[in-house]
């Protein structure tokens, strides 16, 4: 089993996967990808498409957001109601992954695999290319600035340090004034602390949400 990613964090791919598998002549070839948003998970599948303009069917589900409230879209492409795209999007949830796309194809080799036959193929060969991708954990924060005398930077250091933060940028003139990055959730207590700590001396901005 997949260890759950830390709080305030999703895991994705890291790079594409492909597979293929033939199940009673029907030939089907999966890929899965990383992808943004739907209008990428979109253009993604028109691309798998007119790769393979002679399919019978180019099947494919999606999935976006926080694992523990996704937003999912899937499509049949033909097959029957539930045979295709769902078992595809099973296999996206069973990897407990986000923020990416798996796509399958197939051929008909003359032989009806059945409802149940379909679901199992689509379904399996999308976990085979979800298997053969790379996997990342995307940790979702905030960036801030912050300004402040130089006889505080071992303590806005430490503080930092404990709230598992990063610095990505320094500069230095009459004070010192650091970029950091800090997960989701910790920001607020971090800066309770740090007012607290430079009596008011520290000067905190809030630059917006970023994920790493």
């Amino acid at each position: 089993m997949t260890a759950a990613p830390p709080p305030g964090s999703f895991d994705t791919l890291g790079t594409p996967g492909q597979a293929e598998t033939r199940v009673q002549r029907s030939r089907f070839v999966a890929y899965a990808a990383p992808v943004a948003d739907e209008a990428a998970a979109r253009a993604y599948v028109d691309e798998i498409g007119r790769r393979h303009h002679d399919a019978r069917h180019v099947c494919w589900a999606a999935r976006f957001g926080l694992v523990d409230d996704p937003r999912e879209i899937r499509a049949d492409s033909g097959e029957p109601a539930g045979t295709a795209g769902e078992p595809i999007l099973r296999a996206l949830r069973q990897a407990g992954i986000t923020d990416c796309v798996g796509v399958v194809v197939r051929w008909f080799g003359g032989v009806k695999l059945g409802t149940g036959g379909l679901g199992r193929a689509y379904g399996e060969a999308a976990a085979l290319a979800v298997a053969a991708a790379a996997r990342r954990t995307v940790l979702l924060g905030v960036r801030a600035e912050l300004v402040f005398p130089y006889a505080l930077q071992k303590t806005v250091r430490h503080h930092l340090d404990g709230h598992e933060g990063r610095i990505e940028s320094e500069e230095y003139g009459a004070e010192v004034r650091w970029t950091v990055w800090l997960p989701r959730g910790r920001a607020g207590e971090l800066r309770e602390r740090l007012v607290e700590a430079s009596a008011d001396a520290l000067a905190w901005r809030d630059l917006g949400e970023s994920a790493v």
